[in-house]
C-alpha cells in the first residue's frame, strides 16, 4: 500500500533539495519543497565531521519543509555508479539471468563484483528461445561502500531511507515516465561537478553516461578570463550565461569551450544509441539540473544538436498550488531528481 506522504531527498554537491508529495490524491499533490546549500566538502568526504554537517543540513531542511514523514527516498551520484545496457545476451530465463548478470557486469565494473550491489531491469526479451533470440538488460552496479556512506548520513539525520536509486533513474521518472507522449529523449543533467546523460524511450533507460564537467568548470573559466573571484564569476554566469549578445560576447566565448565538451559527449551518446537502436532515434533533449537555468542554454544546445530542446518540467502530472506556478517553473530543473525520488515511493 502506498504511503500517504512521500519524500525525496537529492543530496547534490552544491545544494540539498527536498520534495514532499501527498500520495492520497490522484495526481499526487505537492505539499512542500525546499533547498539548502550543501556543506563543503560535504557528501564526497569520508570524514565523520563532514558527513555530520551534511546530516545536520538534511535534518534542518526536513524540519523546515515540515515533512510529516521521516521515510525518504535518496539518490546516488551518477558519476560514482556503474551502469550499462547489455545487448548481447542470449534468451535467458529469470533464474539464468540472475546467474549471468554478475559475470556480464565484470566487463564494465572496475572493481570486484563482491564489492557492489547489482540491480537490473529487463528491457527486452525474445518471446521464446531460438538461434536469433536475445535478452537486453539495464544493469546498475552501486559500490557497497558508497551506499553504506549514504545510509550512515541518513541515520545521522534521523531519517529512514526506504529506497536508494541513481539520480538519472529518479530524473527519468519525473521527466519522461509520467508522460505517455514522450518521444525518445536525451536527458542532459547539468550538475555542479558533473554532466549526466540518459537516453530514454518508452520509459526505459537505454544508455547512460557521466562526465566530470559541470557548472563549476564554467564558473572557473569565467573567473580566469575576467580575473574575477569565483563568487563574482558565478553571478555573471547566472545573469549572462550563453547569451552571445551580452558583454560583447566575451563571457560567451569564455565558457563555450567547456560547453562544447558537454555537446560533443552528447553527440557521441546519441550516435552510440542510434547504432544499437535504429528504430528509436533521439527526437528531443530535456535539460535538467542547476545548469539548465543558464541563460541562452536552450538555444545553444538546440543549435548545436539540431534537435528540439526543452527545460525540465518535473511538475508534469503533479498537482501544485497555482500561486507557486512561476516559482516552480523557474526552479523546476533543479528539483527533477527530488521529485522523481518522491514519486518512486508510490510504487
Amino acid at each position: 500500500m502506498a504511503a500517504p506522504v512521500t519524500v525525496g531527498i537529492d543530496i547534490g554537491f552544491s545544494a540539498i533539495k527536498v520534495v514532499v508529495l501527498s500520495a492520497r490524491s490522484n495526481p499526487p499533490k505537492l505539499l512542500s519543497l525546499g533547498h539548502v546549500a550543501s556543506p563543503q566538502p560535504g557528501i564526497i568526504s569520508e570524514a565523520d565531521l563532514d558527513l555530520e554537517a551534511v546530516a545536520t543540513a538534511i535534518k534542518n531542511l526536513i524540519a523546515e519543509v515540515k515533512s510529516p514523514s521521516k521515510e525518504v527516498a535518496i539518490a546516488l551520484p551518477e558519476s560514482r555508479i556503474f551502469t550499462r545496457v547489455i545487448y548481447d545476451l542470449p534468451y535467458l530465463t529469470n533464474d539464468e539471468l540472475s546467474q549471468a548478470i554478475p559475470f556480464a557486469a565484470e566487463e564494465f565494473v572496475p572493481m570486484p563484483i563482491k564489492d557492489v550491489n547489482l540491480n537490473y531491469q529487463i528491457i527486452f526479451r525474445s518471446p521464446q528461445k531460438g538461434p536469433n533470440s536475445r535478452t537486453v538488460v539495464f544493469v546498475v552496479a552501486s559500490p557497497k561502500s558508497l551506499v553504506n556512506k549514504y545510509l550512515k548520513v541518513m541515520q545521522m539525520a534521523d531519517v529512514k531511507p526506504i529506497a536508494v536509486e541513481t539520480e538519472l533513474i529518479a530524473a527519468t521518472r519525473a521527466l519522461v515516465s509520467a508522460n505517455p507522449y514522450s518521444p525518445t529523449t536525451l536527458i542532459l543533467q547539468l550538475g555542479a561537478t558533473t554532466t549526466d546523460y540518459a537516453i530514454v524511450s518508452e520509459g526505459l533507460i537505454l544508455l547512460t553516461r557521466s562526465i566530470s564537467t559541470g557548472g563549476i568548470a564554467l564558473t572557473r573559466a569565467i573567473a580566469q578570463s575576467f580575473n574575477f573571484e569565483l563568487v563574482q564569476a558565478e553571478e555573471y554566469k547566472k545573469v549572462y550565461g550563453l547569451l552571445e549578445d551580452q558583454l560583447e560576447g566575451k563571457l560567451y566565448q569564455s565558457i563555450r569551450p567547456i560547453m562544447d565538451v558537454v555537446i560533443n559527449e552528447a553527440r557521441r551518446i546519441i550516435q552510440a544509441h542510434e547504432t544499437q537502436n535504429k528504430q528509436r532515434q533521439v527526437k528531443r533533449v530535456v535539460l535538467t539540473g542547476g545548469g539548465a537555468q543558464l541563460p541562452g542554454i536552450v538555444k545553444y544546445v538546440a543549435d548545436a544538436l539540431g534537435l528540439e530542446v526543452q527545460e525540465a518540467d518535473p511538475w508534469f502530472g503533479i498537482s501544485t498550488d497555482p500561486s507557486l506556478k512561476s516559482k516552480l517553473i523557474s526552479e523546476g530543473p533543479a528539483y527533477s531528481v527530488a521529485v522523481g525520488l518522491a514519486l518512486r515511493q508510490e510504487k
